[in-house]
Parts: C-alpha cells; sequence; structure tokens
C-alpha cells in the first residue's frame, strides 16, 4: 500500500510539473508577444480626400486589421475637405506619412522635405464614366457637354482637362470633392461625363454596383505614393516599408502592391511630373 501510494504521488508530480512546465512556457510566450506590442506605435495616415467615408471606411479598417497582424503599427487615419487643404495639413506636420498622387509626391519631396516609403501600386488609369442609360459611347461625343472632374488639384484633373481642352474648346468643366459626388453627379443627371480613377471606379462597382459605364481609358503617367513627414524616424519608414512590402499582392486595398523606391527613380518622378508640379503650384492656395 506504501509502495502505492508513492506511486501515485510521484505520478502526480510529474503530473503537476508537467502542467506547470507547459503552463510557464504558455504564459512566457504571451509575454513575449504582449511586451513586443508593448511599444506599439500609432501613426497618423493621411487618406487622399477623394473617395466616400464608406469607401474609406471599408480600406481603413482592412488595413489596420492586417498590418496589427503582422507588426506594432497602427493608424489612425485623417484626411481634409480637399487636396488645398491636405496640403496644408502636411506641411503643418499633421500626417506621420501619406498616401498621394505621384505630383504632390515629387511637389512634398522637393518643396517639404517629406520622404518616399513606398510605390502604391495599382491598375493606373483614369476611366470616362457616364450612366448606363447614356447615349455617349466615345469621347469624341462630349462637344458642348459638361464632364464632372475631381479636385482642381487632383492629378487626374489636371491631365483630363489639358486632354479634353485640345481638342473641345466649348466643353465645360466641373470640380468635386469625392468619386462619391462625381457619381452623383453622372445618376443624377447633373453632367454629362465623369472622371474617375479606375480603382475607386472598380471598388465602387463592387461594393454599391453604381449603373455607369467606361467610354474611355487613359493610362496614367506613374503609380501613386506613400510618403513620410520630415519628423517621421528613418527606422519607422523602413520598418513600415518593410510590413507593408510583405502583404500579398491584391489583398484587397485600392492598392495592389507596395514596391521600394530609388534614388533614381525620385529623379524620373521629379522629371516626369516637373509639368503637373508646375500648375500645383500654380493652383496651391487658390482654392
Amino acid at each position: 500500500i506504501l509502495n502505492a501510494r508513492k506511486h501515485c504521488i510521484g505520478t502526480s508530480l510529474v503530473r503537476y510539473f508537467l502542467v506547470y512546465v507547459l503552463m510557464v512556457a504558455a504564459v512566457s510566450a504571451s509575454a513575449d508577444n504582449t511586451f513586443r506590442c508593448l511599444t506599439k506605435t500609432t501613426l497618423s495616415f493621411g487618406m487622399v480626400p477623394m473617395v466616400s467615408a464608406r469607401l474609406t471606411d471599408l480600406w481603413t479598417s482592412k488595413i489596420n486589421r492586417q498590418i496589427q497582424e503582422k507588426s506594432c503599427f497602427k493608424f489612425s487615419f485623417g484626411s481634409a475637405g480637399d487636396f488645398d487643404l491636405y496640403i496644408d495639413k502636411a506641411r503643418q506636420g499633421r500626417f506621420d506619412v501619406m498616401a498621394v498622387p505621384a505630383h504632390i509626391a515629387s511637389y512634398l519631396i522637393a518643396t517639404a522635405g517629406f520622404k518616399p516609403v513606398a510605390f502604391l501600386v495599382w491598375e493606373s488609369s483614369y476611366l470616362y464614366v457616364v450612366p448606363s442609360v447614356s447615349s455617349i459611347t466615345s469621347i469624341d461625343q462630349i462637344a458642348g457637354g459638361t464632364i464632372a472632374l475631381p479636385d482642381p488639384l487632383a492629378e487626374a484633373s489636371i491631365l483630363a482637362q489639358k486632354e479634353i481642352s485640345v481638342t473641345h474648346s466649348d466643353v465645360s468643366f466641373q470640380h468635386y470633392g469625392n468619386h462619391n459626388l462625381i457619381i452623383k453627379a453622372l445618376l443624377g443627371g447633373s453632367t454629362d461625363v465623369g472622371v474617375v480613377l479606375s480603382p475607386f471606379y472598380n471598388a465602387y462597382k463592387k461594393h454599391a454596383d453604381i449603373k455607369v459605364r467606361v467610354v474611355h481609358a487613359v493610362p496614367f503617367p506613374s503609380h501613386g505614393m506613400l510618403i513620410a513627414a520630415p519628423h517621421t524616424s528613418e527606422y519607422n519608414r523602413a520598418e513600415l516599408f518593410e510590413t507593408l512590402a510583405s502583404f500579398e499582392a491584391n489583398s484587397g486595398f485600392f492598392w495592389e502592391s507596395f514596391d521600394a523606391v530609388s534614388k533614381q527613380q525620385i529623379e524620373k518622378l521629379h522629371h516626369d511630373q516637373s509639368a503637373s508640379v508646375e500648375t500645383l503650384k500654380r493652383l496651391v492656395g487658390k482654392h
């Protein structure tokens, strides 16, 4: 009996010890993971003021969820009423990182000390769209009509207005604060044609099934960029790029992927965007 009791006690002690080891290991692992993110870094992310709040919410919740699974970063998202205010906020240091079109990237890098983080690679086109019931089938048929454009400082607006004005001097242009307002103007009969970026158009078609169709598409000259304010540390810029670059391509964002930026590419950016940047400089502060 005594031997049996000793055996039971010994077995219990072994079991207790094993349970104890497993618990300590689990707590240690949990503590390691918790400690790793005790210093979670929140970055203020400036979103381009071109889409509705609903689409912005869909995008921001998805990227925040994914970025927190892969790193100790968290984004607090912000924007502005228009591009003019967006650029003004950038100069005031209100954003740590920003998603911007190529011409604004070139402008802020050259004039305000912003640093490139990544190219925002996407299906780069701006689209001329009409209501599904419209009789217009090409931009050759828009003489005397009205075209709804995004913000006056948006690259799509600058390029489309220059393109159309060469062949159609009798077209009137209307600027809207975001793509959602352009779609509403089209469907409400306030304008004949709207110019929207393909990623946003695709997002609207997917999530809202809007009754519009494309009559003309023009490839964009360059990708957008993620840039960082001068006060954002080099460490955070590098860590953020590594995190974003690890995302699976076409993972449901407006962008397909996040690509590295070289010095030579920035020089090419400034060269390619020089005309649009000059137009931007003339327009900033006037709207």
